[in-house]
């Protein structure tokens, strides 16, 4: 495979090409003889002409999301305002995710300085190497960890513990000389220097884990099984159990919340380890999420007539676009445009190698495809890329293409972001973005709207600003 998002691939398949030649070759039997291979691009274009300017095209992948999606749990199910749980109590939330996502947790352990139930770093995986997805008790795999924010005093004992921090005379404990993220173990050592005996984790929490298939949401429900009566035992007697609100977040196998044996971020995990507050993790985390989609290779088309990739409202023309747009595969629609060009059409080619890579591969976040035209006066350019987590959507131009020069014939320049859309091709019924089982290879079921039109809002409302930067500079 080629370089990939984590929890995405493009198929193995014809969009694997060599990287473009830096020579534009003219004509399309001189493309035809080329295979496709070597080009960058390729027509009828003149770079004598005194009227023609080159133009450098560059696409950016500007993704900022960090994880699918994330949320908090704050009230039990059978309460009305936030608290935290007590024996016999309930956190109850869902999610939708696909095959390679994971779940991630944190929520405080109330007794103690800044101990919390968690999962590994990474999350834990919600579907198994053949697909099923992960349901039942999954307490086994909650970990207790210890935030390295504040010493380790005795739960529900200490001066700076959780359930006496706010009637501490001399406020928050100090600094953990642990300071970073770990496991807590069975058997911790106090500031003291004296190991604390804690009960089995599974004595104080349940999780459990459900799944719908019909629309591939899991529930996840966090108990407090603890008995006030025996659980926690110190040295002032039997000490309640409770477990505090807390986050969650779905990822693709990146490590959210935390790494184990670094530092807290100061995202607001201390917050949340030390008092229960999940606020300041919550708000952190939630401009973050979102579809962090690969990009395509594309084809890019330099014309003086409209529609030469598709037209708003009619179904797509067999050309290749619903190969691009479903599959990643650039080959088709740049191998029919080489050879049969389009009416208008002066020059054409693909797109395919990031500008700090060596060899094709789909462009992820923080990296760019750049591409060089000629064009002239009264020409446009039009281009498509696919949005690679979904089933049938490109990023392009929309069908008469942008303009390149003004009505003065002033060389355009500068961010055209502004003009790039976002387009469902409308071969392939739309899932999930990130989530849906058929994007990309094998086919799935014909849409019921046979025709490109655009993605609206309703349908997805993340701007595409937050996925793209267009922008045009003139080329020496």
């Amino acid at each position: 495979m080629g370089a990939t998002l984590p929890g995405f691939a493009f198929p193995r398949g014809p969009w694997r090409l060599p990287p473009m030649s830096i020579r534009s070759f003219r004509g399309s039997a001189a493309c035809a003889a080329l295979g496709l291979l070597t080009l960058s691009a390729c027509g009828s274009g003149d770079d004598t002409d005194p009227s023609s300017r080159r133009f450098r095209v560059r696409i950016e992948n500007v993704a900022p999301f960090q994880q699918l999606k994330s949320g908090r749990f704050d009230t039990k199910l059978s309460g009305t305002s936030p608290g935290p749980l007590a024996p016999g109590d309930t956190y109850e939330f869902s999610f939708t995710a696909g095959l390679n996502h994971r779940l991630s947790f944190a929520t405080m352990f109330g007794a103690s300085n800044d101990w919390f139930f968690g999962t590994e770093p990474q999350g834990i995986p919600l579907y198994s190497a053949d697909g099923q997805p992960l349901t039942g008790n999954i307490t086994s795999r909650v970990i207790l960890w210890d935030a390295g924010t504040e010493v380790d005093e005795e739960p529900a004992v200490g001066a700076h513990t959780g359930p006496k921090q706010g009637t501490s005379t001399d406020g928050p404990g100090i600094k953990d000389f642990n300071p970073k993220v770990h496991r807590v173990g069975t058997r911790p050592v106090l500031s003291s220097g004296v190991p604390f005996a804690l009960p089995d984790l599974t004595t104080m929490i349940r999780v459990q884990l459900a799944h719908d298939a019909a629309t591939r949401r899991f529930s996840v429900r966090i108990e407090n099984v603890s008995d006030d009566r025996n659980t926690l035992s110190t040295s002032e007697g039997i000490k309640p159990v409770r477990i505090s609100p807390g986050v969650w977040t779905v990822t693709a196998g990146s490590e959210p919340l935390f790494t184990e044996g670094a530092p807290d971020r100061g995202q607001g995990l201390e917050a949340l380890a030390e008092g229960g507050d999940a606020t300041p993790l919550h708000t952190w985390l939630t401009p973050l999420n979102g579809v962090a989609t690969p990009l395509s290779p594309g084809v890019f088309a330099v014309h003086n007539a409209a529609a030469p990739l598709f037209m708003e409202g009619a179904p797509d023309r067999g050309q290749g676009l619903e190969a691009l747009a479903e599959t990643g595969d650039a080959m088709k629609l740049a191998s029919a445009f080489a050879t049969t060009p389009p009416a208008g059409v002066s020059t054409s080619g693909t797109f395919n190698t990031p500008v700090d890579a060596s060899s094709p591969g789909p462009l992820l976040p923080g990296h760019a495809y750049e591409f060089t035209v000629t064009a002239r006066p009264a020409e446009r350019l039009s281009f498509a890329t696919m949005f690679g987590q979904s089933n049938d959507w490109f990023f392009g131009t929309d069908e008469q293409g942008i303009a390149l020069f003004d009505k003065n014939n002033t060389p355009l320049t500068g961010d055209i972001t502004a003009k790039v859309y976002l387009w469902d091709v409308g071969t392939e019924l739309d899932e999930e973005p990130g989530v849906g089982p058929h994007q990309g290879a094998p086919e799935w079921t014909l849409d019921t709207d046979k025709t490109v039109r655009r993605v609206p809002p309703s349908r997805y409302g993340t701007p595409l600003s937050q996925h793209l930067r267009v922008t045009v500079t003139e080329a020496n």
